[in-house]
């Protein structure tokens, strides 16, 4: 209940940050239309640079927080309780069907590294026998060919 307390108090931060931005933007919106109108009417090109000046630390910055803003309201519903789930399983609060899940989990992986390994203990002493095996047979031709070399001489 605490992370979701906090998780609405970050929300509910996070609106009245977006009150004040939309006030800004349309303040912002509003100066720009007056410039337009004002560089329009008395063609003089100095309020132009000044502002276009101002644009170029302002739109990168302007981008980047859209871009942001963008991605966290493209993230779905279903990922927010994914995220919210997993963090509460982190805590020492977690429900009991979320331990009990992690720790099916963990007895399955448990299982299945416990398999692999008995897997991997026999290939290798499959792979020991076919070596030993191999150093027999090649101990047994060169036995073999040094008889017959003897013969033949």
């Amino acid at each position: 209940m605490k992370e979701l307390e906090r998780e609405k108090d970050y929300l509910l931060a996070g609106l009245d940050v977006l009150e004040r931005a939309k006030e800004w933007y349309q303040t912002q919106i509003h100066n720009i239309t007056e410039t337009q109108r004002q560089v329009g009417q008395s063609h003089h090109t100095t309020e132009f640079i000044t502002c276009q000046s101002q644009m170029d630390v302002l739109l990168p910055k302007l981008q980047e927080v859209t871009r942001c803003l963008n991605n966290l309201i493209s993230f779905s519903g279903t990922a927010l309780q994914s995220t919210s789930l997993m963090s509460l399983s982190g805590s020492c609060s977690a429900p009991p069907q979320v331990i009990h899940i992690l720790k099916e989990q963990n007895r399955l992986l448990t299982q299945e590294v416990t398999e692999k390994n008995e897997c991997v203990t026999q290939l290798e002493q499959e792979k020991s026998a076919l070596i030993k095996q191999l150093f027999e047979d090649r101990a047994c031709n060169i036995h073999d060919s040094s008889a017959l070399a003897s013969t033949f001489i």
